[in-house]
């Protein structure tokens, strides 16, 4: 009877202990909302952790993390909601960035977690780790320098910069029509990665394909490409449970897969079967060097199979978003900058002699003619400063280690280094950090100015910088040239341009402008 007794005075007082536990959890947020006002670092409420940081920020999260970077000194550490995970260090500090990924680069990789939502991509180099990874990048940095394929990249990129991306805006500047810039600059790169991977043309921009739908294997990369980003905004345990169950995204993406899976392992079969004469011009292509590369005699048919997937679709992926994201961002700060787009011109003018027509009046200049325009380069690093293409870089502590300021990192931390917050920090690029400003590339002799890679980390930084960087730089400069000689790009009245809270630095909007023929302009 003693027993029972206790039991239902416990029941009774149950709404007291519970009103008790909501009045502390209450006053503590509170306490926690005084403390921290006009901070833009997150609070760490009960339960919940910073959870309702990124909940009221959803939209324009960069620009909010970048705030809370610059209150903090650089670094905060985000806490997930309790039970769920989810910690993790946030950093723009350019020491913190060197220590990890260049000075100790050996203690932090990409981690299981980052290999599982970035499946697509298989055991390709954007995956690998340790070993794997060092094995590699040397097929990769092999491949990327030989001269043959060098050649053929760029020559690809001019005759897609002449045979689809001229035509498509002069079709559109005829019909004086509104453009949303960032589908033709995705349908763009989607096509030049395409024809470099397997020496074929998709022609998702060609005029008579401007209204239509993205080709399946288009829409396959785009979709995957919404599921990675799926994947890193929510808790593990949801997506796993999404991928168990084969629905929602997690469905749509792998079907995206299969459809990938499908193109690639049929061209790879007909490769086999029908290989790509060698030759001046020929097998410089992405899929012929990796079939040429001595094959490893403990590899089976399949897996070598496998190994030349993982490469094309990682090439695909990689080329294809952050190319169309450079561009777009590019433009906009041409338009909205227009002495920028001026100087760019007025050199671009002084190059026509040297540079090769394209069927009517149109003009598409080559990687050599370019050398010569710094100002152009300075403006596609500016444009990367402010807006690269891949916001963030995520790494796991493989050990314990401290980081230069002191900080105690413990293995199994993950660290996200922001580098969209690194170009907008006054302590690493000074009070006009925010400005677009290209001259701050140049040299008082016009030079272009080197950046350590620490603080300008656009094309990552130490042993994983990008192997394609330089490549990358003129195939956007030769598809940005060849509209700023040909045409002038406008902003629509009253369209806002806002980045988008994803993996690449897309738009939210899209990029709507109109566009001129140069002479008509």
């Amino acid at each position: 009877m003693a027993t029972m007794g206790a039991f239902r005075t416990f029941l009774l007082s149950y709404p007291e202990i519970l009103l008790a536990a909501l009045c502390f959890l209450s006053l503590a947020a509170l306490r926690l909302a005084l403390r921290c006002r006009g901070s833009s670092v997150p609070l760490r409420w009960p339960v919940v952790g910073m959870l309702p940081f990124v909940l009221s920020n959803l939209g324009h999260l960069l620009d909010a993390a970048t705030a809370a970077l610059r209150d903090s000194g650089c670094m905060f550490v985000f806490r997930g909601p309790w039970l769920v995970g989810g910690d993790f260090l946030v950093t723009c500090d350019p020491a913190a960035v060197h220590h990890c990924l260049a000075a100790n680069f050996d203690c932090y990789d990409k981690g299981h977690d980052f290999a599982e939502m970035f499946d697509v991509a298989g055991n390709g180099l954007l995956n690998a780790d340790a070993v794997s990874w060092a094995r590699q990048r040397q097929v990769v940095a092999t491949v990327f320098a030989a001269p043959v394929f060098r050649s053929f990249l760029i020559s690809t990129v001019a005759r897609q910069t002449a045979r689809l991306l001229v035509p498509f805006l002069d079709h559109a500047a005829e019909a004086g029509r509104a453009v949303e810039l960032e589908d033709v600059f995705m349908r763009f790169s989607l096509d030049v990665s395409y024809a470099v991977v397997f020496a074929a043309d998709l022609d998702s921009l060609s005029v008579s394909a401007a209204d239509a739908p993205y080709p399946p294997f288009g829409q396959a990369t785009r979709i995957a490409g919404e599921a990675v980003m799926f994947r890193h905004v929510v808790p593990a345990r949801w997506w796993k449970l999404l991928r168990w169950l084969n629905v929602g995204i997690e469905r749509r993406f792998a079907e995206a897969k299969a459809v990938l899976d499908e193109f690639v392992y049929l061209e790879i079969a007909k490769r086999k079967a029908e290989p790509l004469p060698r030759g001046e011009g020929q097998g410089g292509d992405l899929l012929s060097m990796y079939m040429a590369w001595p094959r490893d005699p403990a590899m089976t048919d399949r897996q070598r199979d496998g190994f030349l997937r993982d490469a094309a679709v990682g090439y695909m992926i990689a080329a294809k978003d952050l190319v169309a994201s450079a561009l777009t961002w590019l433009f906009y700060m041409l338009c909205t900058h227009p002495h920028v787009e001026d100087k760019v011109l007025a050199k671009l003018e002084s190059l026509r002699a040297n540079a090769a027509c394209c069927g009517g009046k149109a003009v598409v200049f080559d990687s050599d003619t370019l050398r010569s325009a710094t100002y152009l380069h300075a403006a596609v690093l500016e444009a990367l400063r402010l807006h690269p293409p891949a916001p963030f870089e995520e790494k796991e502590a493989r050990a314990d280690d401290v980081l230069p300021d002191g900080t105690r990192v413990t293995k199994g931390t993950r660290i996200l280094f922001c580098i969209y917050a690194m170009g907008r920090v006054e302590g690493i690029w000074g009070d006009d950090c925010r400005e677009y400003r290209p001259e701050r590339w140049l040299s008082g002799s016009g030079r272009v100015r080197h950046q350590p890679s620490y603080k300008f980390a656009a094309f990552n930084c130490g042993p994983r910088s990008s192997l394609g960087k330089d490549l990358g730089l003129t195939n956007l400069k030769i598809a940005a040239a060849a509209i700023i000689y040909n045409f002038r790009v406008e902003l629509v009245d009253g369209h806002v341009v806002e980045p988008s809270d994803s993996v690449v630095l897309h738009t939210k909007n899209g990029l709507m402008v109109k566009v001129k023929r140069r002479e008509a302009a």
